[in-house]
């Protein structure tokens, strides 16, 4: 059995957060909100991102770190071994209530003692159906939290469901100056005073080749402006000294007049957090509905990369005075009912 507690946890409540996906966005959502809970609880991620390793250390926060490339029985059993045989006072499931790969069915009915919270973000309601996600929710779930996607989520009107702001890793207050941003992206002196482009590239790896090739393109094509591409890795095609990696990426973001990327939630969020035009390409997901989120935020959507440069001339001919950043971060609402939900419970 795996044990992921050690004296010192011991003395403190005990705050377990599941987000398995393969990508940024589950991983970021949970350090936005464990980043808050860790000051307060011992908080403990289960990720299976790649990503992972890239992640600095945050205080009362501990990553456990389950490989992306052990397969799907291998995971559940992973997952089970950590969630039936160790204490915490509180577990918190991220987006998929029956797990990444149906663990959950199984091992949440033996955890009644324990609060279980979901975080519902938007999700396929064929799914929902499929799964008969409402009666499992209702069963299994002491609390639902819903970070920013609004009424209309397939599970948003359960009696145990309570709305937050959208969830970003950094607070208002915490945000760097343009400057300090500007010196993250590695601008020069001289593209200080240039409107600066940021291609977003997170997502499956698979589609960083097409945020390459854009970044190229947009340096290429449009005369004095400053082009970054900000990614994990220098995807293909991106000229090499217009690659960037830091994180969180919403510290570089304050630079940016504009932004391009795909419809993910923490793109699309920390975008409207910023007040930044973004535009988007709403990838394919299983479970996701990009389509659906920048539809009802009104982002500018594009298909090609031919449509992305066009939109990117237009949205830097406007003059984007209202840049300054004031937004209620979500987390920290979550925090405190996750708080209430553990607290609570002996």
């Amino acid at each position: 059995m795996t044990k992921i507690l050690n004296s010192t946890w011991e003395q403190a409540k005990i705050v377990v957060i599941y987000a398995l996906g393969g990508g940024w966005g589950h991983l970021n959502r949970a350090l936005a909100l464990a980043r808050i809970l860790g000051k307060r609880a011992q908080v403990k991620i289960i990720v299976n991102s790649p990503y992972a390793a890239l992640i600095p250390s945050i205080q009362g926060c501990e990553l456990y770190q389950i490989s992306p490339d052990i397969g799907v029985m291998a995971t559940c059993e992973e997952v089970k071994n950590v969630l039936l045989a160790t204490f915490y006072n509180c577990l918190v499931i991220d987006t998929f209530p029956r797990g990444l790969g149906g663990e959950l069915a199984e091992i949440l009915p033996q955890l009644k003692q324990i609060p279980r919270v979901l975080i519902h973000r938007d999700i396929n309601p064929r799914y929902i159906a499929l799964k008969n996600l409402h009666s499992f929710v209702t069963n299994n779930f002491n609390l639902v939290i819903v970070p920013g996607e609004g009424n209309t989520l397939p599970l948003a009107n359960l009696p145990q469901a309570k709305h937050t702001s959208p969830w970003l890793i950094r607070s208002a207050e915490e945000l760097p100056s343009i400057n300090t941003a500007r010196s993250h992206l590695r601008l020069k002196p001289q593209e200080n005073y240039l409107k600066t482009v940021i291609v977003y590239a997170a997502g499956k790896r698979a589609e960083l080749a097409l945020y390459g090739k854009l970044t190229q393109i947009l340096a290429l094509s449009i005369p004095n402006i400053a082009v970054r591409c900000l990614a994990a890795k220098c995807p293909k095609n991106c000229p090499p000294n217009l690659w960037i990696f830091h994180y969180p990426g919403i510290e570089c973001l304050v630079a940016a007049d504009v932004v391009v990327g795909s419809g993910g939630y923490n793109t699309v969020y920390e975008c409207a957090a910023l007040r930044i035009p973004l535009i988007a390409f709403a990838m394919p997901r299983r479970y996701d509905r990009q389509e659906v989120r920048l539809s009802n935020l009104n982002v500018q959507k594009v298909k090609t990369i031919q449509e992305a440069t066009s939109a990117v001339c237009y949205y830097l001919n406007i003059n984007n005075c209202d840049r300054q950043p004031n937004f209620i971060n979500g987390a920290v609402e979550a925090a405190d009912l996750i708080e209430q939900v553990y607290s609570t419970r002996p």
